[in-house]
């Protein structure tokens, strides 16, 4: 609609310095040369800033609505990402807070939530830093999947003190499987640092729902 818009009034424009210099005469009929003139730019005028305003209206009403809080844009206190949880009533795991963290979230088509820790100031475009995520997916038979990856060769595998099933590839220590008991729910927890993703999963109620 736009692109539309602009052209036919840049065609417009050229039209207009077209009479002004051609055959009909410097302002030979003040009337009929200048009405049209001053209506196609009154129209432009209005084209734009309704488009303006049309602009900045959608940005609010999609801030508004925490559009950007479940794009990952948006750093996020742990009360501000509970209540973007619960309002669109998504399933997301986490690790609990930490200090000096801020939260972002992301969601995919796929269904697929991640919660980023942001530490020491970073910020959600940060691409520089590795963050501890929280992803959790929607898999039907999870515990059962993820117990039989467990047994897979060259992969750990057992049930930790919360009964659910956890492995990791030997080679990848810093990914972290866990598929939860009696839910079609499976979290991958994933810290840079060696041996922080095994030691959440091993910690009773660490990794939770936010609720």
């Amino acid at each position: 609609m736009d692109e539309n818009s602009s052209s036919g009034e840049f065609v417009t424009d050229g039209e207009l310095i077209d009479h002004e210099t051609s055959s009909y005469g410097h302002f030979s009929s003040p009337k009929a040369k200048r009405g049209k003139p001053l209506l196609i730019l009154g129209s432009f005028i209005v084209v734009v800033i309704l488009g303006i305003a049309g602009y900045f209206i959608i940005s609010h009403f999609s801030k508004a609505n925490g559009a950007d809080k479940i794009q990952g844009k948006v750093a996020m206190s742990a009360d501000e990402l509970r209540s973007v949880v619960l309002a669109n009533h998504l399933t997301v795991y986490w690790a609990g807070p930490m200090t000096n963290t801020k939260y972002a979230l992301s969601t995919s088509k796929t269904g697929t939530i991640f919660v980023r820790y942001l530490s020491n100031g970073n910020r959600p475009n940060d691409t520089t830093t590795s963050f501890r995520v929280i992803a959790t997916y929607m898999q039907k038979g999870a515990f059962l999947i993820t117990r039989s990856a467990g047994g897979v060769a060259g992969n750990v595998g057992f049930t930790n003190v919360d009964g659910n099933a956890v492995f990791y590839v030997k080679t990848r220590p810093t990914n972290v499987y866990m598929g939860i008991r009696n839910k079609d729910i499976q979290i991958e927890i994933f810290d840079s640092v060696i041996d922080q993703a095994l030691g959440l999963s091993l910690i009773h109620n660490q990794i939770l729902q936010i609720v």
